[in-house]
């Protein structure tokens, strides 16, 4: 009697593990896999090549697309795109490398807190609407500061000469990236970027 009771505890909570180990998986390889896009975006967009620049712009789809408060995703991104802040503060102030790798974490710190604690799980205008407040955070005092890597700097590259209303249209695009819509974004910006290497313009918008 008690090995039939044993035995019937024991199969749920095997099985019960099983299923919670094969579901976490997928969510831990989806995880690494936008954490190093993220990565790559952050390293050749903030390359120093001012027309790579754009590509910083698929860093809130990626941030939308996050499942684990997009902390992982942050990371990958601003580590790579100020990679070169330890370096420079050390050469400008005079001190050793250690203090600009301090500023860097530190400031690594203050943009992955932003971007985990505005991320939300629900998809749609409630996503775009935290990715509004964290672009605005990051980009005046005190979080400002240390927005090095804000996408929105793309807007100048992409459209020179526009003023405001190159500055609307980059960050209207940047928060259409956090939504389904986001291919139609994509299109559009890649349309736009296409201009600044001569070549032909997206036929999507020629139809």
């Amino acid at each position: 009697m008690t090995r039939g009771i044993l035995g019937r505890f024991r199969r749920p909570v095997s099985s019960a593990w099983r299923g919670r180990s094969s579901l976490s998986i997928p969510d831990r390889r989806r995880a690494l896999l936008l954490a190093v896009a993220a990565l790559l975006v952050g390293w050749i967009g903030w390359s120093g090549d001012v027309l790579a620049l754009p590509l910083a712009m698929l860093f809130p789809a990626l941030w939308a697309w996050s499942q684990d408060r997009a902390a992982s995703v942050a990371m990958g991104y601003f580590l790579a795109a100020s990679r070169g802040l330890r370096q420079g503060v050390a050469s400008f102030f005079g001190a050793s490398v250690w203090a600009g790798i301090l500023l860097w974490g530190a400031a690594s710190v203050c943009f992955v807190a932003v971007h985990a604690v505005l991320w939300s799980p629900r998809p749609g205008s409630q996503k775009a609407f935290c990715y509004l407040i964290t672009a605005v955070l990051m980009a005046v005092p005190p979080f400002g500061i240390v927005g090095w890597a804000h996408p929105i700097r793309a807007a100048g590259v992409l459209f020179p000469g526009w003023g405001w209303w190159g500055l609307a249209a980059t960050a209207t695009g940047l928060l259409v990236m956090t939504t389904k819509a986001w291919p139609v974004a994509a299109i559009a910006l890649a349309d736009a970027w296409a201009r600044l290497f001569g070549l032909p313009r997206v036929t999507v918008f020629n139809l």
